[in-house]
């Protein structure tokens, strides 16, 4: 004989799924606003023991570790009510192949939120989404998103390392802040340029992007980080912006679609093997003196550097 529940959320409480993954279903705990609240707990207990089928709608917030390790998730829908996403919510999850994000959904600021999700194939995120943590979609293989929500503000380290069919064609335009590793070894990105707001390539940021094929770099660009170009066999740049200053080690390593780069400003400081290995790179143009930049050729060996130029 089947038996009926019924339940009412207190005004004003909010829930939180959490720690799922230690207990993948049997043991899910709720976190709520009112640790005293028995209820919800029980609630959640009635659920479980008939098999955990689907997110409560009256969750708000998916909390650390919720899903973490639950191999039989194959396909997850997200309530409406859900704003974000914790750390480790779904990592190890390796056989989910699809998940429903809400339009409600601001931030998967939890770092490991999706990694090694390794058959979940996204192909959108919600409009709203402002900010993806660190390593949030790591080791996701077959992720295949073409874009990202023009909401989005910022993406924090490592968050689609490995990520292999990633295929951007383009980055918000409001985005001002990428982390370092972002985009590590993401083999499909195809960006063809960069949002202006910003200023600091980080390490790693691009590490291993064979088909990045940039021709510019924002003018407000200051820093490009240790690797972080480092064998973007397509990067097609003639010219670094007029306010960069810094390039650090292995910055432009194996760039082999260098072929002739000017410096539109004056750099304080270039790492001796920023250009190591971007054997086509022949001509290098600078406004400064020689000598006034130490380490040239700065691993450019088949380069020749013109000081005190001029364009025009």
């Amino acid at each position: 004989m089947s038996e009926e529940f019924n339940f009412t959320i207190p005004e004003g409480l909010s829930l939180r799924l959490n720690t799922a993954g230690k207990y993948c279903g049997k043991n899910i705990i709720i976190s709520t606003t009112d640790d005293e609240n028995s209820a919800a707990r029980a609630l959640w207990k009635i659920i479980t023991a008939r098999g955990f089928t689907s997110v409560p709608d009256f969750l708000t917030e998916i909390g650390p570790y919720a899903f973490a390790g639950c191999n039989q998730l194959v396909t997850v829908q997200i309530p409406d009510g859900v704003s974000s996403i914790g750390k480790y919510a779904f990592s190890d999850c390796t056989n989910i192949t699809s998940v429903s994000l809400p339009d409600g959904l601001t931030r998967i600021e939890g770092e490991y939120a999706f990694s090694n999700c390794t058959k979940l194939s996204l192909v959108s995120l919600p409009d709203g989404l402002t900010r993806i943590g660190t390593r949030c979609f790591h080791g996701c293989s077959k992720l295949e998103l073409t874009s990202l929500p023009d909401t989005v503000t910022h993406l924090d380290n490592y968050a689609f390392w490995s990520c292999v069919k990633l295929a951007l064609t383009s980055l918000p335009e409001g985005l001002t802040n990428i982390g370092g590793g972002v985009f590590l070894g993401c083999d499909n990105l195809a960006l063809t340029s960069l949002p202006d707001g910003i200023t600091v390539i980080e390490y790693q940021t691009f590490y291993g992007c064979e088909n990045l094929a940039l021709t510019s770099l924002p003018d407000g660009i200051t820093t490009i980080g240790s690797q972080g170009f480092q064998d973007c066999y397509r990067l097609a740049l003639t010219s670094l912006p007029e306010g960069l200053k810094t390039i650090g080690s292995q910055g432009f390593q194996n760039c082999r679609g260098l072929t002739e780069l000017t410096f539109k400003g004056t750099a304080t400081s270039i790492a001796t093997n920023a250009f190591t290995g971007c054997t086509n790179l022949k001509t290098i143009n600078v406004p400064w003196a020689q000598g006034q930049v130490a380490n040239a050729p700065w691993g450019a060996i088949n380069a020749t550097i013109n000081y005190n130029y001029t364009e025009g």
